[in-house]
């Protein structure tokens, strides 16, 4: 029985599905491999192939033994243990350096060892295809190494068998397969679940990695740990199945005892991890512990910056920023690391697991096919002469006329050609002669049925000197200037059945070129549509949207196409060559996105890429699968439009682009190094390899948006391809499954995940008193301050004394389970709640007084980093709902008057309740002012603690009212507020580029660039938020005055609109100052561009109606054959603009039809250079200007001295019903003395009487 990774071996002709990938191998090296986007694993697959041709040709145990005895090094007795505490680093070292080639070695082993015991094929394979996708990693990690070589050494377990028969059976009768059978599927199962999350760990970050290096840590080791129980379990039952007079008894207690060796042995990995720490890793966490852990270095800015300084990261995965700008990356950077803090390592474990067992159906694949291609290249291998080893008997016989050795030049080569098919076909010039390749006609895009002509004529044309070039790239794939036989092999075997070597040779000449120009074509017209499609994205989406366009992913896509020539009409108007062409781009094309598919579109590592591109040059298959995730990404968008979606979406969508562009880099550094091996101008050299694709991505590039072409690109033919005007996100969102997203569709709230238990009691116990929901005020710390907020916990029993329950506050809700302590006046109990955020466990331990039914609590905080803890005050629980626990009196309260506090709880409780059973419009009415103030203040809070702009701190007024707020609500309605007021952020209009250069705030809402302080590529620019506007800052070059002409932006300002809107707001602007100047009496009234005199007219503001003076704003988004709806009576063919004044840009007017997304750009007096006016006319205007300031002034005091005055009086109001409440308290409490007073005079007063006659009034003589 055959392995079923390694597929069936067939020596005869090959056939290939359209899920397969083609496979090249360098001829001059059988251990190098394409470096265009990661290593291709290709020597350990010639082993495996040449290893099954020897079990085919011996007898297959005696090759196990011969090859067992021949590798004593790789499988001696005493394996080495790399986690033993007395090995020294070397050792250690030489074990890691040596994986690859031990690998290698075993995994032959263990092929042939398959034929004899086909019962451990599913871990073999599982071995095989986890190292083999390893190995095609550029970079690997030691820690991640390590790992990998514990799971080699479980394998070489396996060897045992070589002396048991497969039919031989044990002392209880069962056969050896029959044994081992169920732990080789639980091995395999292990050996992918842990080639899974070193997959994780590897594309996770320096940062991202040492920031939680104990949880990845202890995940890896306990894998160790699995491979070392199964090596025991392994050992244990051949030992049982051989033993076969033997007392198993002490094999099992051999095996007990290895279970305590085991335990040490993840001990000893743990520090074996410290070993193989770097000098860098070593510093992070030194730095980590040294400032109080990893949540306190990432919330600080300062600690932050440092240790990213330390790591030697940069905050972009690309380069091209300007050094000395200060990027909000930094923001960015910190709440990715505070995600991956909060992170469940079991469920990024099992989301990777899912792409992870896709890559493997694909390296499966790869390997089945790999391994067919060495047999048919060991079939056809002989040692007589250079050119009998080519497999082509065309090629073979032009090889041996031209005398070519081992390779040739390729200009030698084409020529060659082109002479030998013109001399083939200038011999058969009659109808009835023989034609070199009768091949069908291109109707369905497969392999066997790709073309069929009758004529190759044609593809002559393409076969001379002036396609040199294009063929030499296609079969010297090391770019080395010379074609060997095993590259025209290569070649041979990739041309698709059916086709004749002229055609395959004509498609790479010119059809390729032809295939890159109308996918370049698509990629731009994709762009466009994205771009066009944005205005109908859900505000929700926007930002995630907006970073998506604004990566630089897409300005790198917009190089390569940029670089790339496209072909001539002359080669498209060859029918022939067209329709071959697309007869094979479409069969390209549907093999890559098949497998696309089956990775579900997302591209984690270039490793992956390499995966579904197989192999060859990725210069072959750039453009296709760009183009393929782009389109996939656009249906994305449009669901975007009508759905909210995770973020994380986005990012996902962004990192399987980033993946091609580092498979990109790479092929670039191969080529620099060859090309600087022959040629010192590489740059030069690009620009004639590969059609010119990474001529503009070599060197130091860097974000040049005057140059971005997305926006300036049309379609050749003509045909436009907008979305339509009418469209609405329904109709974008039309046709397109909501399963094709990761994360799923957002549209509800998160903060649903608390309820309450059902506690209806089956039988009563000395436990039963603590099930049920309580509820009490306690504080907690919210970022960097205590609150004091409600607390409600749902705890009901598991199993008597344990316990399980959720809790929730304002900010949270939680799980948990616990232990319970039953004692006869009273009930403890406790529970640990794990706080991924901040790495710390907090114990809630608490009495429960079964007198009072009352608890009392406290929390303690535990740092998992050995920090300090932080004890909590104690709070209490009550079993008042959460809803009413804003009427319940405080203790002081009840201890002054225990009936009153009751009888005033239980008055406003029961209007409470009343007042929501009967849906009570004042009820609803308070819960929506309350709403309104939580979001609004808590939104203000946020964008404070943020670090965004513009600010407007919460007053001391408004902070009392959001504690009181987050004091009384309800803990359900207070996190819904929450998620609101999180969701308001969201919204916000965001501007991912730098920050602002005023106060270094993250700019939302309105972006101000000065168009005078920009550079001419229009990278930088001075950039300044709406608090800032007044402020002149001189930064890395640019000295800003405030007389500068500055455009005003809500929306994000891409690289596709930036030079258009740029270059209208520079022209809007000189045409608005020939207005201004034509007003002034001494101008001239004609300007040289043709704007006329208007002298007796001033615009009017759009939105007031009111004239304009300078300073204004003016519109640059409107088009010149707009409507124009102020009064100013411009003759026909004039510019017609849209003025803003200052006041309504700061308050508009509600109601007017302008789109407030519009760049606006800033007239003032000092942007009207020249003597356009008089002095007297100046101080005139300065004297309005002043004026207009000092009533604006005024009527913002009187609108301030308004509010105070309000605050005040309702503040007033408050003091005189408190102290009215108090008057009527004091007064009932002194009635009461008084009517008490009474009462006991009443009751003493004959007494009292009878003494007073007695002392005072003589007695009667």
């Amino acid at each position: 029985m055959r392995s079923s990774w390694l597929g069936k071996k067939s020596f005869g002709h090959r056939h290939r599905d359209s899920t397969s990938t083609t496979s090249t191998t360098n001829p001059r090296d059988d251990t190098a491999t394409d470096g265009t986007y990661g290593v291709q694993y290709r020597p350990n697959i010639s082993a495996i192939g040449r290893a099954e041709d020897a079990v085919h040709i011996t007898d297959p145990r005696d090759f196990i033994k011969d090859f067992f005895d021949a590798h004593q090094d790789t499988f001696g007795s005493k394996s080495m243990n790399i986690a033993d505490i007395g090995l020294d680093m070397k050792s250690i070292e030489d074990s890691l350096n040596g994986f690859s080639d031990s690998a290698r070695t075993i995994i032959k082993g263990l092929t042939a060892l398959g034929h004899v015991h086909p019962f451990i094929e599913d871990a073999v394979g599982a071995f095989a295809l986890v190292v083999a996708l390893d190995l095609t990693r550029r970079d690997n990690d030691r820690k991640a190494l390590a790992v990998k070589v514990q799971m080699q050494e479980l394998m070489k377990v396996f060897f045992e068998l070589r002396h048991v028969p497969s039919s031989s059976e044990g002392p209880d009768g069962l056969t050896v397969a029959e044994r081992l059978e169920e732990l080789v599927h639980q091995i395999a199962k292990d050996i992918k679940a842990c080639g899974s999350a070193c997959d994780a760990y590897l594309k996770k970050g320096f940062l991202a990695k040492n920031v939680k290096a104990s949880v990845y840590e202890n995940r890896l080791s306990s894998f160790v740990t699995t491979f070392m129980e199964h090596r025991s379990a392994l050992e244990l039952l051949l030992k049982v199945h051989t033993s076969l007079g033997i007392d198993s008894a002490n094999d099992k207690l051999d095996y007990q005892g290895n279970q305590l060796q085991i335990i040490d042995q993840k001990l000893d990995m743990l520090l074996l991890f410290r070993k193989l720490d770097t000098p860098r890793e070593r510093d992070i966490q030194k730095f980590i512990e040294a400032h109080g852990g990893a949540k306190a270095c990432i919330s600080d800015e300062v600690l932050l910056e440092e240790l990213l300084s330390k790591s030697g990261e940069s905050l972009s995965r690309f380069s091209g920023r300007d050094a000395g700008r200060r990027s909000n990356g930094l923001h960015e950077l910190r709440k990715r690391l505070l995600k991956e803090l909060q992170e469940d390592i079991d469920e990024v474990l099992t989301r990777n697991m899912v792409l992870f067992e896709r890559k493997l159906d694909i390296q499966s694949k790869q390997l089945s096919e790999i391994v067919q291609d060495e047999a048919d290249y060991i079939i056809n291998t002989v040692l007589s002469g250079a050119h009998d080893r080519i497999t082509d008997p065309d090629m073979q016989t032009v090889w041996k006329d031209m005398g070519w050795k081992g390779s040739v030049k390729a200009r030698h080569f084409v020529l060659a050609l082109h002479d030998y098919y013109s001399d083939q076909l200038s011999s058969t010039e009659s109808p009835q002669a023989s034609h070199i390749s009768g091949l069908p006609s291109p109707e369905t895009p497969t392999r066997s049925s790709f073309l069929k002509r009758h004529d190759d004529r044609w593809a002559l044309t393409y076969i001379n000197a002036a396609y040199v070039q294009s063929i030499l790239e296609a079969v010297d794939d090391d770019g080395t200037g010379f074609i060997s036989v095993k590259e025209v092999n290569t070649f041979v075997a990739e041309r698709p059945e059916n086709w004749s070597l002229p055609h395959w040779i004509a498609y790479w000449a010119a059809g390729w070129q032809s295939s890159m120009t109308h996918y370049k074509e698509q990629i731009y017209e994709l762009v466009q549509t994205m771009f066009q499609i944005l205005e109908y994205v859900l505000p929700s989406n926007r930002r995630a949207v907006d970073e998506y366009l604004f990566h630089p992913s897409f300005w790198r896509i917009e190089l390569l196409l940029r670089s790339t020539r496209s072909v001539s009409s002359k080669i498209l108007s060859d029918p022939d060559l067209s329709r071959m062409t697309e007869a094979y781009e479409r069969y390209e094309e549907e093999r890559l996105d098949a497998n696309l598919r089956d990775v579900a579109y997302e591209l984690d590592t270039p490793a992956t890429v390499s995966l579904i591109t197989g192999a060859g040059r990725i210069e072959r298959y750039i453009f296709p699968l760009i183009y393929l995730l782009l389109r996939r990404h656009l249906k994305v968008m449009r669901l975007a439009c009508k759905h909210v979606i995770d973020v994380e979406e986005f990012v996902t969508l962004n990192e399987s682009l980033v993946s091609i562009l580092l498979a990109v880099d790479h092929r670039i550094e191969n080529l620099e190094a060859i090309f600087k091996q022959t040629n010192l101008d590489v740059q030069a050299r690009l620009g004639n390899f590969a059609f010119g694709i990474y001529q503009l991505s070599y060197g130091d590039i860097k974000r040049k948006p005057a140059d971005n072409s997305f926006a300036t690109w049309t379609d050749p033919t003509g045909e436009p391809h907008s979305t339509s005007s009418n469209a609405d996100a329904q109709s974008l969102a039309e046709g397109i499954p909501n399963d094709i997203l990761k994360y799923g569709i957002q549209d509800g709230y998160s903060v649903t995940d608390y309820y309450e238990f059902e506690t209806t009691s089956r039988v009563i116990s000395e436990y039963t008193q603590i099930e049920g929901t309580w509820t009490g005020h306690y504080r907690r710390r919210f970022g960097d301050e205590w609150v004091q907020c409600i607390l409600r916990l749902s705890i009901r029993l598991a199993s008597q004394p344990k316990i399980v329950g959720k809790g929730e506050d304002f900010a949270s809700a939680f799980g948990f389970m616990g232990l319970a302590r039953s004692h006869e006046k009273f009930l403890d109990f406790s529970f640990i709640v794990d706080d991924e955020d901040d790495g710390t466990s907090r114990t809630c331990t608490g009495r429960l007084d079964r007198a009072s039914n009352t608890i009392s609590a406290q929390w303690q905080a535990t740092r998992r980093d050995g920090g300090p803890d932080d004890g909590d005050e104690p709070f209490a629980l009550t079993r008042t709902p959460p809803s009413l626990l804003r009427y319940k009196y405080t203790p002081q309260q009840f201890r002054e008057d225990p009936a009153r506090s009751r009888w005033a709880f239980a008055c406003s409780s029961a209007l409470h309740q009343a007042q929501a059973m009967i849906w009570s419009r004042r009820f609803f009415e308070a819960r929506f002012r309350k709403r309104k103030q939580y979001v609004e203040l808590t939104t203000r809070d946020l964008i404070v603690q943020q670090g965004l702009t513009p600010q407007e701190p919460l007053t001391q007024v408004e902070k009392g009212v959001l504690e009181y707020l987050r004091h009384e609500l309800d803990p359900s309605e207070a996190r819904f507020y929450q998620a609101l007021s999180d969701f308001e952020i969201q919204k916000l209009p965001w501007h991912p580029t730098w920050g602002c250069d005023g106060c270094d705030r993250q700019i939302t809402k309105s972006r101000i660039l000065c168009i005078e302080c920009m550079s001419d590529d229009l990278s930088d620019n001075i950039d300044l938020c709406i608090s800032c506007v007044g402020k002149t800052p001189t930064r890395r070059g640019f000295t800003h005055d405030l007389g500068h002409a500055v455009l005003k932006v809500q929306r994000t300002l891409h690289d596709y609109h930036i030079a258009g809107i740029v270059g209208t707001a520079r022209t809007t602007l000189e045409r608005t100052k020939i207005i201004f100047r034509s007003l002034d009496p001494g101008t001239a009234l004609q300007h040289s561009s043709g704007i006329p005199n208007i002298a007796s007219s001033r615009p009017c503001c759009a939105f007031c109606r009111k004239d304009i003076f300078l300073p204004c704003w003016v519109c640059v988004a409107v088009p010149s054959n707009s409507t124009y709806s102020s009064h100013l009576p411009l003759p026909s063919g004039s510019y017609k603009d849209i003025f803003i004044c200052t006041d309504c840009d700061t308050e508009p007017t509600p109601g007017v039809p302008e789109n407030r997304a519009h760049a606006l750009v800033y007239i003032s007096n000092a942007t009207l250079p020249g003597d356009a006016s008089s002095s007297d006319d100046r101080n005139i205007e300065f004297e309005r200007r002043l004026h207009a300031l000092e009533e604006r002034l005024a009527e913002q005091f009187l609108a301030l001295e308004a509010r105070e005055n309000e605050r005040f009086a309702s503040l007033e109001a408050q003091v005189t019903e408190r102290l009215r409440g108090l008057e009527r308290r004091i007064e009932g409490r002194l009635e009461g003395l008084d009517a008490v007073l009474k009462q006991i005079a009443r009751q003493t007063a004959p007494a009292v009487s009878g003494q007073v006659q007695r002392e005072y009034i003589p007695p009667m003589r």
